[in-house]
């Protein structure tokens, strides 16, 4: 459907992502802790939320990424085929 120009990475060859999935992983396993253990509802809660706002900023960081990303080959004179070309 879509090919990604040269400008973009796939999620895995992506530091980034790969720091995100890492810190994910990790809260769900802490989450998973707590849980377990029979840890206060505070605790809980915290990591819930600390959880949340990691997912929520990273997506919401992407989405700005890829818009300055679109933006700029737009400004720049290239067009979808010029970037998107099956030569590449």
């Amino acid at each position: 459907m879509f090919k990604t120009s040269h400008h973009e990475k796939t999620p895995m060859a992506s530091k980034k992502f790969l720091a995100y999935m890492f810190a994910n992983v990790t809260t769900k396993l802490y989450l998973f802790y707590c849980t377990k253990v029979g840890e206060g509802d505070i605790v809980v809660m915290t990591a819930i939320i600390c959880s949340l706002f990691l997912d929520v900023g990273y997506i919401l960081g992407q989405a700005s990424l890829d818009r300055y990303v679109r933006v700029a080959a737009i400004a720049s004179g290239q067009s979808d085929k010029e970037t998107n070309s099956p030569n590449d």
